[in-house]
């Protein structure tokens, strides 16, 4: 009988220890939009600021580079490009703004993390990054997955 209660007891606590393992372990916001002037024979641009939040006690992220699409207010695509996120180290919190030449911020619905174009942990190559991403915007564009 005693045997039966901490079987129960372990078999109810792992799905729990296996949601914990789960949960996104790295956290982008797009956190702010700003209007950059035109310069250069380009028009006017958007800089976008990113925050990347890694908590402590995951891997290092050596590398990471995003494939993201952007999508405008009328939902058609508008751009894609690729951005550099990492290295991301484990406990800080950093940020990475990044320029869009020739896309106004008020013309910007939404921005998918489309893919990981190369994610790299310890040195070695890994499959399953957008599974530990999760993505939250602080502006009216929408940062998705």
């Amino acid at each position: 009988m005693r045997f039966m209660s901490v079987v129960s007891v372990v078999a109810l606590l792992l799905p729990q220890a296996v949601r914990a393992q789960d949960a996104p372990s790295l956290t982008l916001e797009l956190n702010k939009l700003e209007p950059v002037a035109a310069a250069n024979g380009a028009g006017p641009g958007c800089r976008a600021y990113l925050v990347a939040n890694d908590p402590e006690g995951g891997p290092k992220l050596d590398a990471l580079r995003l494939d993201l699409v952007l999508f405008g207010t009328d939902g058609v695509i508008a751009r894609r490009i690729a951005l550099d996120v990492g290295p991301v180290s484990p406990g800080r919190t950093q940020v990475r703004p990044f320029e869009l030449r020739d896309v106004a911020c008020d013309s910007l619905g939404q921005i998918l993390v489309n893919d990981a174009l190369i994610c790299k942990a310890g040195g070695a190559d890994q499959t399953d990054c957008l599974d530990r991403v999760k993505t939250t915007s602080r502006v009216s564009t929408k940062l998705v997955r």
